[in-house]
């Protein structure tokens, strides 16, 4: 079964077992203050969108160059509602998804039961945690799509994945619990070729070809070498047949070369079988004669030695050839096998309300999202796939690393401003930093804040978020550590937007910058929206990259500045 079938069987698994837990439950009786079933009707609720966008990519060097792109998508969600349970089932569909990840076409799964206080889903979900807006240090659960870089909106980034929430609340303090469990491992995905290929993927894409090109051209040499000594040899002994000496001594001076080199050997029990075969008493035989028979016998194995190494140079060249073309075609077999529930996630979440301030801990266990790269490993892979096709796990130079993160988090209203906060201490196994191919121990936060302004029906929202990668020292004494930053081990980023309308909240400005402290990264997004009426919507957005140098973080799409137009119906 492959993974995409196997990813919406457990998908459908996890949904239909909560469901048919809530039936049993329910045969118990009420539970709390439930209302009769029969008290309301359910309805099924279908909505929709279609949209298409025309982007058009502008690089500032080549102003005459300009690259146009059409980008159709769509979505279609289905809704039934009840009054102790309800479903929704959402599909999400572009070209990129169903070339690449189709998977991802279901976009959310969920079965939700009410039982009282306590509400349990199951399903493929996206689950937020941190009081940031669009902007989290403690939301673990769910992957990112990268694809298209920060384009899109934050939770339209989410990959949904399966899992089981269960969530119990208290009228006291407005107190919220929540545990969470998922079966897999969700993964960032990143655009593997074109505009938006990380700096990382090329990287590592050059890396591993460059090594196997090398190791198939270590085969051919090796056949080349092979072909030439066994033709040489064949040469030689025809020669030496017809009497010449120099061809003798030519064909006795590659045998010696052989010996000395342990390409060939003997023992000398086979010294002795060989005299006997001769018909002479190895006992009484003289030096010369056992020095002839050891000629002899390793003229007869430098012959085995040619045909062996010839035969075992082809193959190996013809395996490393096709297991390279395999390697190439299918570049998925360096990743971990993550089907399996030893990259299961867990957690739990707990918030309250304490006067005017909404506060949270929570704990979560699981994995980073992008793999990290042991660059140790690299060679004896590719000889280990190149040589039969097949590696062990622990072969891979691709790892996903453990962590625990312990969150907190806040939020409160001072004066006009909302303002919030997230801090996040992120253990891993290399906890004193020494070991290079895991992640350090580190920090994250993020705080800001948002206020209504008093004019235009406009609102602006500053937030600050960073991260502190602890003993960085460490990371310096090896520029292949899976830390090294070449601009330190902080990474500060600002970002604000400000959004305003106007004629009704038909016409919607709004602009986004980020910028990048330490690494000296800006990104300006302007949109301009229009509605002319409630479902149709029409838009006009930019995005425009500035980098510092090349070892900013986004130096690789410093180039993908472009202008968009895109019409989006609703239904």
């Amino acid at each position: 079964m492959k993974k995409t079938n196997k990813l919406i069987f457990l998908s459908l698994a996890l949904a239909l077992s909560a469901n048919s837990f809530a039936q049993d439950f329910d045969d118990f009786g009420s539970f709390g203050d439930l209302e009769d079933e029969s008290a309301s009707s359910s309805k099924l609720e279908i909505n929709g969108s279609a949209s298409m966008e025309v982007r058009a990519y502008v690089d500032a060097d080549k102003a005459k160059d300009v690259e146009l792109k059409a980008n159709p998508s769509g979505t279609l969600s289905l809704k039934y509602d009840g009054n102790k349970s309800d479903m929704n089932l959402t599909f999400s569909i572009d070209a990129d998804k169903i070339k690449t990840h189709p998977e991802d076409i279901v976009d959310e799964l969920l079965l939700r039961g009410y039982f009282g206080n306590l509400t349990l889903e199951a399903g493929k979900m996206k689950v937020v945690w941190g009081k940031g807006d669009k902007l989290h240090v403690l939301d673990n659960f769910n992957a990112d799509d990268y694809s298209d870089f920060i384009v899109t909106d934050y939770i339209d980034r989410r990959i949904s994945t399966p899992m089981i929430r269960a969530a119990y609340s208290l009228p006291v303090a407005n107190i919220n619990m929540e545990a969470i469990y998922t079966p897999l491992l969700p993964t960032d995905h990143f655009a593997t070729e074109g505009r938006w290929a990380p700096a990382q993927v090329n990287g590592l894409t050059e890396a591993v070809t460059a090594n196997a090109k090398g190791k198939v051209a270590s085969s051919v040499e090796r056949l080349e070498k092979a072909r030439m000594e066994a033709t040489e040899a064949s040469t030689l002994k025809t020669l030496m047949a017809a009497g010449d000496a120099n061809a003798t001594a030519a064909l006795a001076a590659m045998v010696t070369e052989a010996y000395t080199s342990g390409k060939i050997s003997y023992e000398l029990p086979e010294v002795v079988a060989l005299l006997v075969q001769q018909g002479k008493n190895p006992a009484t035989a003289s030096d010369d004669e056992k020095q002839a028979a050891a000629k002899l016998l390793l003229s007869q194995k430098y012959s085995e030695y040619l045909s062996n190494e010839l035969n075992d140079a082809e193959t190996s060249y013809t395996l490393a050839l096709a297991n390279a073309n395999s390697l190439s075609s299918d570049p998925s077999v360096i990743y971990p096998d993550l089907w399996t529930l030893n990259y299961g996630q867990f957690g739990g979440r707990i918030t309250a309300t304490l006067g005017q301030v909404d506060l949270g801990l929570s704990y979560y266990n699981g994995w980073f999202k992008q793999p990290s790269f042991n660059a140790s490993k690299l060679d004896t892979f590719l000889a280990s796939y190149l040589a039969d096709g097949t590696v062990t796990e622990d072969e891979k130079f691709l790892a996903y690393d453990k962590k625990q993160t312990f969150g907190f988090e806040a939020s409160s209203i001072i004066w006009h401003f909302n303002v919030r906060g997230e801090f996040a201490y992120n253990l891993t196994d290399d906890v004193d930093g020494t070991d290079p191919w895991v992640h350090n121990n580190s920090i994250a936060w993020l705080g800001g804040f948002d206020i209504d302004l008093p004019f235009w029906n406009a609102n602006l929202n500053v937030q600050e978020t960073g991260t502190f990668i602890l003993h960085g020292d460490e990371c310096d004494k090896n520029s292949l550590d899976v830390d090294y930053a070449k601009n330190g081990y902080t990474n500060n980023k600002i970002v604000c937007n400000f959004t305003t309308s106007f004629l009704n909240d038909k016409l919607c400005p709004e602009i986004t910058a980020m910028y990048g402290i330490e690494n000296g990264d800006l990104v300006i997004l302007p949109t301009l929206a229009y509605k002319p009426d409630q479902n149709l919507t029409l838009t006009a957005k930019g995005m425009y990259i500035w980098c510092r140098d090349e070892y900013s973080e986004f130096s690789a799409w410093e180039k993908n500045s472009f202008v968009s137009l895109s019409a989006q119906y609703q239904f």
